[in-house]
């Protein structure tokens, strides 16, 4: 829950402490999300190595990396990997039907990115791999569906899960400024967005929530069907949970 206070980044901040529906609590200091850690300064890398980060996992599309690079994120000495929600984001092609709400176009995620979502949860069940950090961006659409699977995983309920990813409404300004100078204004995959995707509210993860509950049965029910070892998912839990969040 606490945000890591960085130069280049705004957005970097720990998920631990999240109570769950089991009365255990999300261990703090071994899962944090962030916008796009490329962004980096030389005295962040400083701040962010104090966290011991083990794993970097880059949710961007090969043709951001390939645009923007990852900055100095070699320099934390974490094993890196890229696993995108979506095959590109800069070279998408303008369709005609765009995602009639931004909940939708998370959900959409779920299909494009099933690598990705595998791997997450395959990465998180090797103990090794913690402190572990996720990112794209914003940090606010890609890494709030991650933290939205991980988070529902666990057991923490969907009204917390919700504030977790609203929190990005508080530094949105911050973050467009910091987009504007990286990408392109005219981004094709842009014109695809629906006005919500301008906003980070709790009522657009709430949605998105209810979607993957309607459709799929519930995080696990899609994990599962993502050839994830029923094992995979109990080490999780047991990297990530304890009694009292320490």
């Amino acid at each position: 829950m606490t945000r890591v206070d960085l130069e280049g980044l705004c957005n970097f901040r720990d998920v631990g402490g999240y109570p769950t529906v089991d009365g255990r609590v999300v261990r703090r200091g071994l899962l944090y999300r962030s916008d796009a850690l490329h962004r980096m300064t030389p005295a962040d890398v400083g701040t962010v190595c104090v966290l011991e980060i083990a794993t970097v996992i880059d949710l961007r599309a090969p043709d951001e990396v390939a645009h923007v690079g990852t900055g100095l994120i070699d320099d934390l000495g974490a094993r890196y990997h890229n696993l995108p929600t979506r095959p590109a984001v800069l070279t998408e092609p303008v369709t005609d039907s765009p995602p009639a709400s931004a909940a939708e176009h998370y959900f959409g995620y779920l299909a494009e990115g099933r690598t990705c979502f595998g791997g997450v949860v395959e990465t998180f069940a090797d103990p090794a791999s913690f402190p572990a950090v996720f990112f794209c961006n914003a940090g606010k659409d890609r890494t709030g569906a991650v933290a939205a699977m991980v988070l529902g995983l666990l057991g923490v309920d969907d009204e917390t899960v919700a504030a977790d990813y609203a929190r990005t409404q508080e530094v949105l300004d911050e973050i467009r400024a910091a987009t504007s100078r990286d990408y392109p204004t005219d981004v094709k995959a842009w014109r695809n967005l629906s006005p919500d995707m301008a906003t980070a509210r709790a009522e657009t993860m709430l949605k998105f929530l209810q979607l993957v509950q309607e459709r799929l049965g519930g995080w696990h029910e899609y994990v599962l069907s993502l050839g994830v070892d029923p094992a995979a998912l109990a080490a999780v839990r047991d990297n990530l949970l304890s009694e009292d969040g320490s």
